[in-house]
């Protein structure tokens, strides 16, 4: 799904890493130049939920797991001594539609 939909908005070529730091700065950018109505909010938003997760499993050994009814991520952020960071990419995600912030400067903060 998630490729998919890189392809359609015409910045994913078959076979490259979801985790390649040219193709978050394209989706990110891409993502910035969109006006965002109600009705594409959450979307878009599950898009960019998706994209966060792959690029964090495939890119800086995130883990995905379900606690509840919530999809999560845990991101190692000490791997000699286990600590890691938990976090909602869904929320995150809705977060960053709804100010207008960059996914870009987000995923270079791990």
């Amino acid at each position: 799904m998630l490729e998919e939909f890189l392809g359609d908005v015409g910045i994913y070529t078959p076979g490259q890493p979801i985790a390649d730091v040219r193709l978050r700065d394209r989706f990110s950018d891409w993502i910035d130049s969109q006006e965002v109505g109600d009705e594409d909010f959450c979307y878009l938003a599950a898009r960019i939920a998706a994209f966060m997760c792959e690029y964090l499993i495939e890119g800086r050994g995130a883990t995905r797991f379900v606690e509840g009814q919530q999809i999560l991520l845990r991101l190692p952020i000490n791997i000699p001594q286990s600590v890691y960071r938990e976090f909602d990419p869904y929320a995150v995600a809705a977060g960053l539609v709804r100010e207008r912030q960059s996914l870009k400067k987000f995923l270079d903060s791990f």
